[in-house]
């Protein structure tokens, strides 16, 4: 008997029904002759906290316990796992839900063969693709173990820093990881100490060209006379010679959907919290209606090629060759039309989804823009469109000489660019970019990876515990939040911290070991504490 281990009850009725297991023997689980489909909850099993194995602070065990917290449920789960010939594990997860299933193994013992079928997509054939070239070997063990090693980082990091927060600065905070990280980078941006006398308004020269366009300085002044100096350099009905560069790119305009994206179009257009938009699109997700939400790549494979054109016809417009893409880790769509039941906000976020999805196999494949340079005394000015409709069709790429005839000029006040910007997109948009980058530069590509996909969470507890505010789209530290920060100011635990989760991904490729990671990233910690709290004598 196989035995499909999933982490819900509807996943496992789909899947059940999939691989005609209809018979329901108990709740959440599925019989055939040959097949058993179980559910075993996320809650199932945990990781015992550390306060409930010591007091001490600061406090590195040498070894992590767990416990099942639902005994009813481990007794009906004995009998399936003792009679059990493979034991398959039915999942979207990544190393988070790969570690789950480690430990439910180990819990009971399971010396048959596992494997992993990926549940990228929630429709019977996809199910039953997935079970046809479910995975097995030395890739998911150490997929797994890095996901156990990013448990137990997050443990140690959380009960330490909490014993040192409220040792070292009397502050009662319980700060994961990424919350840190996330808080660190706001404290950065919000009040970056190279930029604390910097003005936030300036002045810059404004053009009225050819009767028609606008052209703004790319430099900006703090005074307003030493903008208006530029202005004897421009006397109206001046013509001055640029150039006019027109270029031709393959690049996408619009991609399907990753987490990221889909949770910064959530908010932009239907008001969602990055959060709330994680919740509804995994409801989504477990209804069979779109594909796994916690993709970071925002391409599709070739095999789904068939699916897109059932749905919009041509789509030779996409580029589908080597994008990356593969059906165990592929950009958000949808998989079926929408359904009686679904609540308000399920029914926008899937039209959200389709949409972007039509918007990609509607545009050009190759897109043209045309850009003007000129300058004027020591002032650059450019501008920069597209070409669309007759104008994409005509117009030849090239770098060609032009004339502009400058109608008028003025100075007016502008906004200083920031360094960086707090706009809740381009902050998800910056941490995300973060952890992408450490796992792409290693090679690790952890699939389905929440700690790499799912910033707009992070941001969401720290929202709801009152650490940071939101207002008009931007983020910013409340005065609790600023005070939560104050003990990380300069210590660049945030690199650090990335850091060691680099190392975590890179047991997956078998670039280093579980262990090794732990006492690194043990030590790591206790010099953290040290700075916080200088009173551990460590």
């Amino acid at each position: 008997m196989i035995l499909i281990i999933c982490e819900n009850n509807r996943t496992s009725k789909t899947v059940a029904l999939a691989m005609g297991a209809e018979t329901e023997t108990a709740k959440g689980i599925y019989v055939s002759d040959s097949i058993t489909v179980a559910t075993v909850p996320v809650k199932f099993i945990r990781q015992t906290p550390l306060e409930e194995m010591t007091g001490e602070y600061p406090f590195i065990p040498e070894k992590f316990r767990m416990a099942v917290t639902m005994k009813s449920l481990e007794r009906t789960l004995k009998p399936l796992f003792r009679d059990a010939t493979e034991v398959v594990f039915a999942s979207d997860g990544g190393a988070d839900a790969q570690a789950r299933f480690f430990n439910i193994c180990r819990h009971f013992r399971v010396g048959c063969p596992r494997s992993r079928m990926w549940l990228t997509r929630l429709s019977y054939g996809a199910i039953r693709g997935a079970f046809y070239y479910r995975e097995s070997g030395r890739q998911l063990h150490s997929l797994a173990q890095t996901g156990l090693v990013t448990k137990g980082m997050d443990l140690l990091f959380s009960y330490n820093i909490r014993r040192a927060l409220a040792e070292g600065w009397n502050a009662g905070f319980n700060l994961s990881r990424h919350q840190v990280m996330a808080l660190e980078y706001l404290a950065e941006i919000t009040n970056p100490a190279d930029e604390s006398d910097k003005p936030s308004s300036g002045y810059s020269v404004q053009l009225n060209v050819n009767n028609l366009d606008c052209y703004e300085s790319l430099s900006v002044w703090e005074d307003e006379q030493e903008a208006e100096a530029i202005l004897t350099d421009i006397p109206p009905g001046t013509s001055v010679n640029g150039k006019l560069t027109v270029a031709e790119t393959t690049g996408y305009n619009i991609r399907f959907h990753t987490l990221l994206t889909l949770q910064m179009d959530a908010y932009n257009n239907l008001g969602f919290m990055p959060d709330h938009t994680t919740r509804v699109a995994y409801s989504l997700y477990t209804k069979g209606l779109i594909s796994s939400p916690l993709t970071a790549c925002s391409h599709l494979p070739e095999k789904l090629r068939g699916h897109l054109e059932t749905v919009f016809g041509d789509t030779d417009g996409y580029q589908w060759g080597e994008n990356g893409a593969t059906l165990n880790n592929h950009a958000i769509i949808t998989l079926r039309t929408v359904e009686k039941g679904m609540t308000d906000d399920e029914y926008r976020l899937y039209w959200l989804i389709f949409n972007r999805m039509k918007a990609v196999m509607e545009q050009q494949p190759t897109r043209k823009f045309a850009t003007i340079e000129f300058k004027i005394g020591d002032t650059d000015f450019s501008r920069e469109w597209e070409l669309t409709g007759e104008a994409y069709e005509v117009t030849k790429t090239g770098v060609f000489d032009t004339t502009v005839k400058i109608d008028d000029a003025g100075v007016y006040p502008c906004d200083v660019p920031a360094a960086k910007s707090n706009s809740l997109s381009d902050v998800l948009c910056a941490l995300y970019t973060k952890a992408e980058c450490v796992d792409k530069t290693f090679g690790a590509n952890i699939p389905y990876s929440r700690e790499i996909n799912d910033w707009g969470s992070v941001i969401g507890s720290l929202i709801r515990d009152g650490l940071v505010c939101l207002e008009n789209g931007k983020l910013s530290l409340t005065e609790f939040g600023g005070y939560a920060s104050e003990p990380f100011a300069g210590g660049e635990y945030g690199e650090t911290l990335l850091t060691w989760q680099t190392e975590a991904n890179c047991i997956y490729t078998g670039a280093t070991t579980g262990r090794a990671t732990i006492e690194g990233f043990s030590n790591s910690l206790l010099s953290m504490v040290e700075l916080i709290d200088p009173q551990t004598g460590l």
